[in-house]
């Protein structure tokens, strides 16, 4: 492409250039280039360019936090509203804050939905009757209190970044602390995923006659 030795030519700022020349060309001209099967006719090179590596860690990574989620439930329609929420994870290094903690919300969404909202119902024929996002209730913003979300830094020993995963914490933690807080709301654990109003306000009815006894 460049017309030049390969001892000449210099790689800096994104850019291949022949050295004391301005003639130069840009990563993205050198990979169409490397694509352009014609352009290698009578060389023995084949098109292409692709690096490959493997990496095995000699353990796996754990991450650990805390959630805790904090509810009103009215008594009357069993209507679950949450009202805070704070999270505290360890994802070892953190090379991205933002990115992290926006999987960390998007997996507390998730979590939620699972725990309160979401169900695949089927009728006796085995046929899927809440298979439209309008019969199956995914979570939207009006849900949801804004997120108090921290995090704690312990390198992990088993890779040299010390970084662990942290896709799922928030969808991993969401639905227990959730269903903790709705049973230790209602005084009673007789009550499975998800806890919509109606499986609430059931679940408030049978712990009523044990409450006032």
């Amino acid at each position: 492409m460049l017309e030049a030795s390969e001892r000449d030519i210099e790689f800096k700022d994104g850019k291949f250039t022949v050295a004391g020349t301005d003639k130069s060309a840009a990563w993205g001209d050198v990979t169409l280039n490397a694509y352009v099967a014609h352009k290698f006719s009578g060389q023995e090179l084949e098109p292409g360019l692709k690096e490959g590596a493997f990496y095995d860690p000699v353990n796996f990574t754990f991450p650990a936090g805390c959630h805790i989620c904090e509810v009103e439930i009215d008594p009357e329609t069993g209507v679950t509203q949450i009202v805070n929420w704070t999270a505290v994870d360890d994802f070892g290094t953190v090379i991205n804050p933002m990115i992290v903690e926006g999987q960390v919300h998007g997996g507390i969404a998730q979590g939620v939905g699972q725990a309160l909202l979401e169900n695949a119902v089927y009728d006796k024929e085995g046929q899927l009757v809440s298979g439209s996002f309008m019969d199956y209730t995914m979570p939207r913003a009006e849900n949801f209190p804004i997120f108090k979300v921290d995090m704690t830094t312990t390198k992990c020993p088993s890779n040299p970044l010390g970084i662990k995963g942290c896709g799922e914490a928030g969808a991993i933690a969401a639905p227990a602390a959730v269903i903790n807080a709705v049973t230790d709301a209602i005084g009673s654990e007789d009550i499975a995923m998800p806890a919509t109003a109606q499986a609430v306000w059931t679940a408030l009815q049978k712990a009523r006659p044990r409450q006032a006894a």
